[in-house]
């Protein structure tokens, strides 16, 4: 770790627990199928559990602390896609064959959010960044309170409430805070024509 800070929670608690890429359910199935004619099929199908979200707050060397600990915030949503592979494959003579192939991947077109925007301050703006300088980290520390300190929150003409998590209360909240972001791209294909000789 890069500092003290990312090593406690706003409780004093030492840090434990699953890391943001953690999936612990998994399943991949891969499979294909050659028809006596040349026409082969294979597909690909992967499915797996949501990661985990953690609530992170920077502070003003712009370190985004874990201040409820690891994955507080639920999960992203389940994952699953499907992916196509057809291709075909013409014999020309005795050694040289032309294949083409059609690979589908992301065949249902599932834009499935990846990653959700969890960190509460303005990213790497010091303005809304909570100060830790006096703070003694096993002790814990009121997160909210820091937070409402900030020069943004504290702004009467964008703020009207700094204890609030809502940006449009709390001028130190990023505004795309608690959004889905990242989603698993949509369909796509390529079309192939290969010379083997």
């Amino acid at each position: 770790y890069d500092a003290d800070l990312v090593m406690f929670d706003s409780k004093g608690q030492f840090l434990t627990g699953r890391l943001e890429t953690d999936r612990p359910h998994v399943l991949k199935l891969y499979g294909s199928y050659q028809f006596k004619w040349g026409t082969e099929v294979g597909g690909r199908f992967y499915a797996g559990s949501g990661t985990p979200i953690t609530t992170r707050v920077e502070e003003q060397n712009q370190i985004p602390i874990m201040v409820n600990g690891r994955a507080d915030a639920g999960r992203t949503p389940f994952l699953n896609q499907t992916d196509l592979l057809v291709s075909h494959e013409f014999k020309l003579g005795e050694v040289k064959r032309l294949r083409f192939e059609v690979n589908m991947l992301n065949v249902f077109n599932q834009k499935t959010a990846r990653y959700m925007q969890n960190i509460v301050t303005r990213y790497r703006d010091a303005s809304s960044a909570m100060d830790l300088s006096g703070v003694n980290l096993l002790q814990g520390y009121d997160w909210h309170q820091l937070l409402a300190q900030t020069t943004y929150a504290q702004d009467k003409t964008r703020s009207s409430d700094p204890n609030s998590l809502d940006p449009t209360k709390n001028w130190a909240v990023d505004p795309t805070y608690g959004k889905w972001d990242v989603y698993n791209p949509g369909f796509s294909g390529r079309i192939a024509i290969k010379f083997i000789f």
